[in-house]
């Protein structure tokens, strides 16, 4: 079984603290001392958390926000201070590495900022962030009960069902294992499941979309009409019919299945968008000097559609995560635990509906999954100003 397992471990600090070297050298050298030390540290705890998959892409980053509060550019006589009859404009490979990361640390910091600046945006991200370090970090506090529990029946009752106490907050489940150490335990293989369906439904869709609109034709017509095809289906019923009769005893399998009924939507938008944008004068300009179909849609299209694209893809993790409950909760995919779709599943079939000592564990996934779809939906409004420049006015 192919699973994504993503979680805090002593081998992933090491990895951050050995990745946070990098930008904390970089600020020692720069004279930029506290920008060194944070880029450490969000090394180190990215690295924590995520292993390589954190620790490698927080280097890039944490060191191009480091490089961009000590870089000045020589060449440029408004920050040199140069005469422009004494400015070279030719670079080496070095200088041209650091203006490269000064960028990407300025644009990264600016995005700081219209996160912070539009407040439910900020909120969402606070919640994402909370259930991140719930499904990475909090198995290390928690630990997950699997067996059952049987003497934590209280005297005189019929089940092993409990409410919410002092000892256990979320309450006992049919089982008489701890609520919370299944929130704890549940959440991670949902969320990893969810974001790697969206992020394949959102390549999908700004790939054949950006295709059609550009080659233009027969492809054009043939990607339109099989998008058509599969909007016109109900996609719940027709995922069910796909559950049912398909293997999907990973979640790899269950990813692929929503990204192949996802993409059609964002495809057609990408589509109406780029033949927009392949009448613009600079697009023109890159056809006629052949620049190459992959370059166009690259370094032309697709920065003119982050917007958009990001916005999106928020909404098909929201959209596979419903989907992935439901098919647990009726059943049709294999059941395993720790699953918050699991969760409710089995307490709809060991009668917690009927039971109010057990309301707790039909309530506790369900706020849960709800809560982090609030926190996305919040969220997706600070990508609007960070991926929009003529909305990070004032800034």
């Amino acid at each position: 079984m192919i699973g994504f397992e993503i979680g805090a471990s002593l081998a992933g600090l090491v990895i951050g603290i050995v990745c946070g070297l990098v930008p904390l050298v970089f600020g020692i050298r720069m004279g930029q001392l506290r920008a060194g030390v944070l880029g450490f540290l969000a090394c180190a705890g990215s690295g924590f958390l995520c292993g390589f998959l954190g620790g490698l892409p927080m280097i890039v980053l944490s060191t191009a926000v480091v490089i961009s509060y000590a870089y000045v550019n020589k060449q440029d006589p408004f920050t040199s201070l140069l005469r422009i009859e004494d400015v070279n404009f030719e670079e080496t490979r070095g200088e041209f590495f650091l203006r490269q990361m000064a960028a990407l640390g300025n644009a990264a910091r600016a995005s700081w900022q219209a996160l912070v600046r539009n407040k439910a945006g900020f909120l969402g991200f606070c919640g994402l962030v909370f259930f991140i370090l719930l499904t990475t970090v909090g198995p290390l506090f928690v630990p997950l009960e699997t067996s059952p529990q049987m003497d934590r029946r209280a005297p005189g009752a019929r089940t092993l069902f409990q409410g919410p106490s002092q000892e256990y907050p979320l309450g006992l489940d049919w089982q008489g294992r701890s609520v919370l150490s299944h929130i704890v335990h549940g959440g991670g293989a949902l969320i990893a499941t969810a974001i790697v369906a969206g992020l394949i439904a959102t390549a999908i869709g700004v790939v054949l979309g950006s295709l059609a609109a550009l080659l233009g034709g027969w492809p054009d017509q043939l990607l339109s009409v099989l998008a058509n095809f599969i909007l016109t289906i109900p996609q719940f019923p027709l995922l069910l019919v796909l559950a049912s009769t398909l293997s999907l005893n990973s979640n790899l399998a269950l990813a692929f299945l929503f990204a192949s009924l996802n993409w059609p939507s964002l495809m057609r938008a990408v589509r109406a968008q780029v033949l927009s944008l392949r009448e613009r004068d600079y697009i023109e300009a890159a056809f006629a000097l052949d620049l190459g179909l992959w370059h166009i849609i690259t370094r032309e299209v697709f920065p003119n559609m982050v917007s958009y694209v990001a916005v999106n893809l928020i909404f098909s993790i929201r959209a596979a995560m419903y989907g992935i409950v439901g098919l647990v909760v009726l059943g049709l995919v294999p059941i395993r635990e720790p699953d918050w779709g699991v969760m409710i599943f089995l307490g709809r079939q060991q009668g917690a509906l009927f039971n109010p000592n057990a309301v707790s564990m039909l309530l506790s996934p369900i706020l849960a999954i709800a809560l982090f779809q609030l926190s996305l939906v919040l969220f997706s409004r600070s990508l609007e100003e960070i991926f929009n420049p003529r909305l990070r006015t004032g800034l």
